[in-house]
């Protein structure tokens, strides 16, 4: 075998392997994402969140680019799953999702529901709901909050429509205390001005971890992996912890527990 020959030889290959992976190291990728501010929204015709800044500086320290398109959630999970899209970002691990859906191994964030009240309000919480008896807890109308607080007929819950209504009726002193994600909570009072006139009780209601869902229908295991690796890697840098600060979050409760 001649030298040209070994040249064109091992081009191919290279280029095999690069596809049969289902993805090479300079193209770009198709992103979908729905609004859940400050996770994921647009702003102006620019896709915006803590999780989409994540994920466009993870991926590019890998040598790619994103089209980030935002659609109703339903359309998302179907994007993925019919590989019209390479990635949805974000969204919680389960085993109908498995199926049309790589999950890396690391996690693109967190989601932390927990009570909130007035920064001087002294109310006593250590996991109990049995605590919360004869307060007002404001919660979102038709959420879910687990079995065990939804079935807590004993607490009076007054529903509110989003988070930014649930922060305005806490501290206009409807609500003892409400129950929201925490990143939500903070990235709304950060909008209003009020960040520093609440405070969040822990532990939390329940947290679970969130991911960057690449597709099983276009293969892109590979891209998967490598993503896993890249964002363990920026979560110990300066611009990650930026990132986070920016929406009001501390890098603690973003953390692997």
């Amino acid at each position: 075998m001649n030298i040209l020959t070994r040249i064109f030889v091992s081009s191919s290959l290279c280029f095999f392997l690069m596809s049969s992976s289902g993805y090479s190291e300079t193209e770009r990728i198709r992103v979908v994402y729905t609004d859940w501010f400050p996770y994921t929204y647009e702003e102006n015709g620019e896709a915006l969140g803590f999780e989409i800044e994540i994920f466009r500086e993870v991926i590019k320290k890998m040598n790619l680019e994103a089209d980030f398109v935002r659609f109703p959630w339903k359309r998302c999970l179907n994007s993925l799953e019919e590989g019209t899209a390479d990635a949805l970002i974000s969204l919680l691990k389960t085993p109908e999702r498995e199926k049309y859906t790589y999950f890396p191994e690391e996690s693109i964030s967190i989601s932390r529901t927990v009570f909130f009240t007035e920064k001087d309000r002294r109310i006593e919480y250590y996991g109990s709901y049995d605590l919360l008896r004869g307060y007002t807890v404001g919660v979102i109308m038709g959420f879910s909050y687990g079995h065990e607080f939804d079935n807590a007929d004993y607490l009076f819950k007054d529903p509110a429509r989003d988070a930014q209504t649930l922060i305005t009726m806490l501290l206009k002193g409807r609500h003892d205390l409400a129950a929201e994600n925490q990143a939500v909570v903070n990235g709304y009072a950060m909008k209003m001005g009020v960040s520093d006139k609440i405070r969040f009780l822990e532990p939390p209601i329940h947290s679970q971890k969130l991911y960057a869902g690449f597709s099983r229908r276009k293969g892109l295991k590979k891209l998967c992996d490598d993503f896993s690796g890249s964002l363990f890697e920026f979560k110990k840098t300066e611009t990650y912890s930026n990132i986070l600060k920016k929406y009001g979050i501390s890098p603690s409760q973003m953390a692997d527990n």
